[in-house]
């Protein structure tokens, strides 16, 4: 073969690994682009190839209210200071602005046989904007607050309050020394005026912060009560289609339950209780602490409740069950809920209200098991 030949064989040899390598190359890439376009979501995150589609179950976290256990609450809210508001009960003062709203409705005896409420806030920011009548502050009111680690929101106050408040310096907003900026009348109503003030339940959020309180509820607070996180439980206890629990001769409840809401409707002698604009004041929970009555020995009639502890009632779901309650002698001591077995007392999710009934009171309680039994 001349040398003319041999240099055009080296040329085309050459064209052939060229074109092979050229092919190679594009049969490489179309099967990369293939595989990676087969690929799932899940192979490219995990590394791995199954062939299986790769499922992740994400279970989202239920908030709890700590003071009714109810869910959907505010995420924000965790963690903080309840509010509670000292509320006048007088029949001047109904219908009260915001009775519907609280999580819980204290309420117990004061001087001249009248009984007088706490409503009391997980969540700050559920406070409405118009709370009232406010009204003084007492003592055993205030303790009840100190043992939830409530920001205390009143009104005035009797000599034994202000004593402790002093005492204790416990965070607390007085509606005599806010001044009208903050401390409002409403006009509209011809009662006497101490009947007439209210608060805005924004105004006392901004005082809360202007003034550096502490919002971070102290962790034996955190959680006062134990409930149910899904359905009711049955108590153990009898029917109970309706209940009377009696402060004193003038001022009694009673609530009637509603087997299609499952909440009881709270009336004062025959007349229900409406907030302002005509909304009915309902409760999932009634309970009922009875507790020993004392005279403070002053001119004004003032009374101390026995706040140690005793025996009580629970109410829901139309049955009912007898309970025992403790706070002891310490004003910072919580308030505890315990069944008849002495473990601590599960309620049902939802608003309750709680009554502090005087001990010589506790025969006058009456229970209907059945609407025949209604008086």
């Amino acid at each position: 073969m001349s040398e003319a030949s041999r240099a055009k064989k080296r040329k085309n040899d050459r064209k052939v690994v060229a074109l092979t390598a050229v092919a190679v190359f594009i049969i490489c890439l179309i099967a990369s682009i293939v595989f990676i376009l087969d690929r799932t979501p899940e192979e490219e995150d995990n590394g791995t190839v199954t062939g299986e589609p790769v499922t992740e179950q994400r279970e989202e976290k239920q908030i709890y209210n700590p003071l009714t256990g109810e869910s959907g609450f505010s995420a924000s809210a965790v963690g903080e200071r309840p509010v509670a508001f000292m509320i006048n009960n007088a029949p001047s003062a109904r219908p009260q602005w915001g009775l519907c709203t609280p999580d819980i409705v204290i309420e117990g005896l004061v001087e001249g046989s009248a009984s007088r409420m706490m409503w009391i806030y997980a969540d700050p920011e559920s406070v409405p904007e118009k709370v009232g009548s406010m009204r003084s502050a007492r003592h055993d009111f205030l303790e009840i607050a100190q043992g939830l680690d409530a920001i205390f929101v009143h009104w005035g106050g009797s000599t034994y309050a202000y004593d402790a408040l002093a005492n204790s310096g416990y965070d607390h907003l007085d509606g005599i020394y806010l001044g009208s900026a903050y401390a409002h009348r409403d006009n509209t109503r011809n009662v006497a005026i101490e009947h007439r003030g209210y608060v805005i339940g924004s105004e006392i959020r901004e005082l809360i912060e202007s003034k550096g309180f502490r919002t971070q509820v102290k962790s034996d607070a955190a959680e006062p009560f134990e409930f149910v996180k899904d359905g009711d439980r049955t108590l153990s206890g009898g029917d109970c289609l309706q209940v009377t629990a009696s402060f004193s001769s003038y001022y009694s409840h009673t609530f009637k339950y509603d087997s299609r809401t499952g909440l009881y409707t709270n009336y004062m002698g025959e007349t229900s209780m409406t907030q302002d604009g005509g909304e009915t004041m309902t409760a999932k929970n009634v309970i009922i602490l009875y507790t020993p009555i004392t005279s403070m020995g002053d001119s004004l009639g003032c009374i101390d409740m026995d706040l140690t502890g005793g025996s009580g009632l629970y109410i829901s779901g139309g049955k009912y069950e007898t309970i025992s309650w403790e706070k002891g002698s310490d004003a910072y001591a919580p308030l505890k809920l315990y069944s008849e077995n002495g473990e601590e007392l599960v309620l049902n999710a939802g608003k309750s209200w709680i009554g502090l009934i005087p001990k010589t009171r506790e025969s006058r309680t009456v229970i209907a098991a059945n609407a025949s039994d209604f008086v």
